[in-house]
């Protein structure tokens, strides 16, 4: 569903706004949906609905992210490519500037580096004890990625993704892409950065909202 679709499926639902609010408060707190559920009185498929919706929201929000990363070309600056062996369904993170980015082989974003790291990267740090991680450059002008140096670095991005998703049992694989998405935001972000960015993907700052007063049971959503 396009952005547009989902928040036409809220006004639709007619989502009263102090309410949509706190769910965003929960899900910033990172409650899970059998809790929110049981704080507002609702009923855990509502909250599962309205959690997709935020989840999805936030993967076009990160989308922008990437982006970002593309315009600045990482050109003449050092990035780390981190292999993870234990990861689910995750091979490499790229960290640039401090944050932790899930890496997906976008060619738009970055042409040509899966291609690099199948050829230069990928067997040495399956096969190493000793490091985890690549530091690489990036030249703009000769679209060339060169390894510079492999080295250890911290855990903690995936320590950090691996223990959250622990509480969720029973996570559906479906829809597993988006908790890891969101675990990739909740790591770079503030929490008080995460509410305001739902408070603004759902239109909630505007003062011509349109929804109504009373809270329905939201019918089921497929994303």
């Amino acid at each position: 569903m396009s952005n547009n679709e989902i928040l036409n499926y809220l006004k639709n639902a007619k989502i009263d706004t102090t309410v949509l609010k706190k769910i965003c408060k929960y899900f910033t707190e990172d409650y899970t949906a059998i809790q929110t559920a049981q704080k507002l009185n609702l009923s855990r498929q509502t909250i599962n609905n309205y959690y997709k919706i935020i989840r999805s929201l936030l993967l076009s929000k990160q989308d922008e992210i990437f982006y970002l990363l593309k315009n600045n070309h990482l050109s003449n600056n050092s990035f780390l490519i981190k292999y993870v062996k234990n990861g689910p369904y995750i091979n490499y993170f790229i960290e640039y500037q401090k944050k932790a980015f899930i890496f997906e082989n976008s060619e738009n974003i970055f042409p040509n580096l899966q291609e690099f790291i199948n050829e230069n990267i990928h067997l040495q740090l399956q096969n190493s004890k000793k490091t985890n991680s690549a530091k690489v450059s990036f030249d703009k002008k000769e679209n060339k990625y060169t390894l510079l140096y492999l080295t250890k670095s911290d855990e903690s991005i995936q320590d950090f993704i691996q223990n959250r998703l622990k509480k969720f049992r029973g996570l559906n694989k479906n829809n597993l892409f988006l908790h890891l998405k969101e675990s990739q935001f909740r790591y770079n972000h503030s929490q008080d950065v995460l509410y305001e960015t739902l408070l603004s993907l759902l239109h909630l700052k505007k003062s011509n909202m349109t929804y109504t007063s009373t809270l329905k049971q939201a019918p089921s959503l497929v994303l």
